[in-house]
Parts: C-alpha cells; sequence; structure tokens
C-alpha cells in the first residue's frame, strides 16, 4: 500500500465538497470581504473545536492534537473591531469520525498559507487580523503528523471517515454562507 493512499482516497472521495468549500470561503480582496471570511472561519473553528474537547482521543494520537485557532480568530476580529458572531453549537463528533474531521481541519492548514499571503497584501499578518493564519500557515508539522496518523489508524473505515469529512466540509460551508454583517 502506498503510504498516502488514505489520504489521495480521501481526497478524492471529498473534492467536490471541497471545492464547495472554497467557493463559499471566496476570496478576500478587501477589509469587507476579509471580516465576512474572518466571521465564517470562526463560527466554524468554535464549533468544531467545541466538539473536538468532547472526544475521547486515541492513545495512538499520544500528545498530538490540532493547533486551536479560535482564541486567535476572537483577537483577530477584536483587532478589527469587528463583533464575535453568535457561537453555534459544539460539532457532534464520535470518535469513529475523528478522522474524517482531523483531515478537514489539518488540510485547511494547507491553504492558510494562500491565504496569509493575501491578508498581507490588504495589511493583515501575525500582528494584526491574521494571527490565526500565521499560526497555521507556520505549522510545517502538523499535516504530517497527522497523515501517520491516517495511514496507521486501525480499525480504519473509509466510508465512515468519508463522511466524517463531508460533514465537517457541509458544517465549514454553511458557516461562510450564514447571513452575517460583515462590516467591522
Amino acid at each position: 500500500m502506498h503510504h498516502d493512499s488514505r489520504r489521495h482516497a480521501l481526497r478524492a472521495l471529498t473534492k467536490d465538497a471541497h471545492a464547495e468549500l472554497d467557493a463559499s470561503v471566496g476570496g478576500f480582496d478587501s477589509r469587507l470581504d476579509y471580516v465576512r471570511y474572518l466571521k465564517g472561519q470562526y463560527v466554524f473553528r468554535h464549533a468544531a473545536e467545541a466538539g473536538l474537547d468532547r472526544v475521547t482521543w486515541p492513545a495512538e494520537f499520544g500528545d498530538w492534537r490540532p493547533k486551536p485557532l479560535t482564541a486567535l480568530l476572537r483577537a483577530d476580529l477584536d483587532d478589527l473591531d469587528v463583533e464575535l458572531p453568535p457561537a453555534p453549537p459544539a460539532l457532534d463528533i464520535a470518535p469513529a469520525d475523528l478522522l474524517g474531521v482531523l483531515y478537514v481541519l489539518e488540510g485547511s492548514g494547507l491553504g492558510a498559507r494562500v491565504l496569509h499571503r493575501r491578508a498581507a497584501e490588504i495589511g493583515f499578518d501575525e500582528a494584526t487580523g491574521a494571527r490565526h493564519l500565521a499560526a497555521q500557515a507556520g505549522d510545517r508539522d502538523s499535516w504530517p503528523t497527522f497523515l501517520t496518523q491516517l495511514e496507521a489508524a486501525e480499525p480504519f473505515d473509509m466510508d465512515r471517515t468519508v463522511g466524517a469529512a463531508l460533514a465537517t466540509f457541509a458544517a465549514a460551508g454553511a458557516a461562510f454562507e450564514r447571513p452575517v454583517d460583515a462590516v467591522g
């Protein structure tokens, strides 16, 4: 079995959901676009991280956990003098769904590298307004660590993992599509 075959299978089986999320997130060429993005990201990460806090983590994960971003997003919104959107309920994450959820959360760190550069172009950086992106973009170890866990997980149920990833992509998309007042 090729080392990253689960990763490639997940990518292939979730590519449409990933593309839909990318379309929901959209781009940000202005402060208004960026505020909309921050609000959606805050809503999604708050729900996801609250759900992860309730999960019993497999011993195989050791001390590794995804980097929490909610507090950084809160600080980013505060930098822009934007009121926090209402926090949604925690995502319901069953232990059997953990790998699918983490696939989406950890994969977002790869996209954060591009978003971090785009945020810098409109004036936001690791000190003001883009702390969460700087934290994700600067973490080069979390994704490979997750991939090792993904490949080693036993028992492994691809259908369950794909279902959890699709549900997580949908939750993220819903957070970005919520009608929020983007004016800060």
